[in-house]
């Protein structure tokens, strides 16, 4: 039986969908799926890379766009306050992400209270982590390097000092992360060892800092990057005009 490019097409994604690795999670509770990791996972992500080539094309175009033009906004906004700059943002969130991965692999969000908002140092503690804990289970999460930090989506308000105003970033990082129990070590969620991971950071302007408030996954990032910013007409009609 012969297959048109179509059915190729639509085999390969079904492959894509159902053949998924051990599963293990990071910072915000997500669950990174390990995918591509044995040999045949390999082949799938060769097969997977010529077909879904100008899609990934897409992808890459339309968030490059949107980076270069939130840059440009929170330029023209660090006029008017500069901890909008964004060469200065960068070094914060920066910051921020490895902070808030020692205190998560610590197991200890208090750590991090500076640095994220009420509601996620509250839910991360009480949600993932001493749930964990209440079943023998321990997250290794270990942060090697952050490679890229990318804003693609900005909520901005006419506040005084635009305060409540948020970012969307989007990270790439190299890390490990897995699920293993307390007593024996034996890993039950995923492997060790370094793998690419993504997420979308939410950072939000909050009394002259900038915290953390939100990460969800990396799966998002076309999504906010084709979501039109928040933006007041009144900065709209001043200050980026």
């Amino acid at each position: 039986m012969k297959l048109d490019k179509k059915k190729w097409i639509w085999l390969v994604v079904l492959m894509a969908l159902f053949y998924i690795d051990p599963i293990y999670a990071g910072p915000g509770g997500f669950i990174a799926k390990g995918l591509f990791k044995s040999f045949w996972g390999k082949i799938l992500l060769a097969l997977l890379f010529v077909v879904l080539f100008p899609l990934i094309l897409y992808v890459k175009i339309v968030e490059s766009i949107k980076e270069r033009k939130n840059k440009k906004i929170l330029q023209k906004i660090s006029i008017k306050n500069k901890a909008f700059n964004w060469l200065q943002l960068e070094k914060e969130f920066s910051n921020s992400i490895r902070r808030v991965y020692n205190a998560w692999s610590n197991e200890d969000m208090g750590e991090v209270r500076e640095y994220v908002n009420h509601w996620y140092w509250q839910n991360q503690q009480a949600v993932f982590i001493e749930q964990w804990k209440r079943d023998n289970l321990k997250n290794v999460s270990r942060l090697e390097k952050l490679e890229k930090i990318r804003p693609l989506y900005l909520e901005l308000t006419d506040s005084p000092d635009f305060e409540g105003s948020r970012i969307a970033v989007a990270i790439d990082v190299e890390a490990e992360d897995y699920l293993k129990e307390r007593d024996s070590g034996k890993i039950v969620q995923g492997k060790s060892g370094l793998q690419s991971l993504d997420y979308i950071w939410f950072f939000e302007y909050t009394e002259g800092k900038w915290l953390l408030d939100e990460i969800r996954e990396g799966s998002l990032s076309l999504q906010f990057a084709k979501l039109e910013n928040s933006i007041p007409d009144s900065l709209k009609a001043g200050i980026l005009a």
